[in-house]
């Protein structure tokens, strides 16, 4: 068989399109190269490129040489050679007929770029780079390319619960992680942890046909720049206070007081985690550890009694009324304590109250978004920190954004 007939099969060509020549040539490194040359029938014409005009048959008026890069063949790097004809339109001037194997601009083919988005899922865009041989900032370039485009036929149309997290960067630089409660998938995020950061969210909710007055939930943190936008521009959604923020709250109260007793009591030095763990996930010896402090009546151990306190109220509480009466059993004990840290803790509470207890009307928690926080630190640590905030959205759509790429990249 022709070799170069195999190649246009492979191509999938269409028929105003023809491989021409097939060679290997020296590379870089002394690697070899495979190179396709393409072209076209003499005397060819090509309907007008603009997407309004129907006009077919448009005369040529020059050809443009390209290259793009293409998946390897075997162990070769491939590359695509083709003039590319621009055509003359009476209406609309002279302008480029797109070629089939890659999107207009891109440098490399479209089995290329599909290839690549695909193993970004799973691997980190530096490491891709090097094993393909191109620098990461091209690869960068496509793939936010096919992710934009993807998020553009996002319907947010029935969305009525949502979730809300931050996470931070070094630096100090936080962004907005904004979940569907329902179908568990990110569908925003914006840079900040503000008011403005809720207002930023609702505009690209309202461009995916979502409707910020049909918003009837939002899981959050205690954070007031939160509660500011969501009054603003979530008018009527209830505002939940996940309950794993409170009880994270609840152990850096438990561990302030261990380091404030450390110091006089060197035994709780290195012992964080045995209070902060609950029994079932400690070893004998850190069980035995634990137990011999804790008959020496360390105050520590009576603060992670409040903290376990605060877990059985959201475990058993089985109403907004019987979880309200234990709260406010807890925040006396704390507020009578005499262990700043925990009253610190239970002024906290009672500033959030109505909004912790609001949980015991919906059962509903932040639980996706604290799944989804380890996949975003397993992203940012494979990564080895994404050096740019827009790559680091980009990988969390493209990761847990449920995208629909085969409308872009196929």
């Amino acid at each position: 068989m022709d070799t170069t007939l195999l190649f246009a099969a492979a191509l999938q060509l269409p028929d105003s399109w023809r491989v021409s020549g097939v060679e290997l040539r020296d590379g870089e490194g002394g690697r070899r190269e495979l190179h396709i040359m393409i072209g076209f029938e003499p005397g060819s014409r090509f309907s007008c490129p603009h997407a309004e005009c129907g006009r077919e048959a448009c005369p040529m008026h020059d050809v443009r040489n390209r290259v793009w890069r293409h998946l390897n063949f075997f162990r070769y790097k491939a590359f695509i050679h083709a003039g590319v004809p621009r055509v003359s339109c009476p209406e609309h001037g002279v302008r480029a007929v797109p070629v089939p194997w890659a999107r207009p601009g891109s440098g490399f083919t479209l089995l290329f770029e599909a290839m690549v988005v695909e193993l970004a899922k799973s691997q980190p865009v530096a490491d891709i780079a090097e094993q393909v041989g191109e620098h990461d900032t091209r690869l960068w370039r496509f793939i936010r390319h096919y992710v934009d485009q993807a998020r553009l036929y996002g319907d947010y149309t029935g969305v009525e619960a949502i979730g809300i997290d931050e996470t931070g960067r070094k630096g100090h630089r936080y962004i907005t992680v904004v979940a569907d409660l329902a179908e568990r998938n990110v569908i925003c995020v914006v840079p900040g942890k503000d008011a403005n950061t809720v207002k930023r969210f609702a505009l690209d909710f309202m461009d995916h046909n979502g409707d910020p007055n049909r918003v009837t939930l939002v899981t959050c943190d205690m954070s007031l720049g939160f509660a500011k936008g969501i009054r603003e521009h979530l008018p009527n959604a209830a505002k939940v206070i996940d309950k794993f923020h409170v009880i994270k709250h609840a152990n850096e109260a438990v561990d302030k007081v261990r380091k404030t007793q450390a110091g006089r009591n060197p035994p709780l030095r290195r012992t964080k985690y045995l209070w902060l763990r609950n029994e079932e996930g400690l070893t004998g010896l850190q069980l035995e550890t634990k137990h011999n402090l804790q008959k020496q009546r360390v105050k520590t151990g009576r603060a992670r009694r409040m903290r376990e306190t605060l877990q059985d109220i959201h475990a058993t509480g089985t109403s907004r009324m019987q979880a309200e009466a234990g709260f406010q059993t807890l925040c006396s004990w704390m507020m009578h304590s005499r262990l700043e840290p925990m009253k610190t803790l239970a002024r906290r509470i009672r500033r959030h109250w109505q909004d912790i207890l609001t949980y015991f009307d919906h059962r509903c928690t932040n639980a996706i978004l604290e799944g989804l926080n380890g996949i975003i630190q397993h992203i940012k640590t494979r990564a080895r920190g994404l050096r740019n905030m827009d790559y680091f959205s980009t990988m969390i759509y493209l990761t847990r954004g449920k995208l629909d790429l085969a409308t872009v990249t196929i």
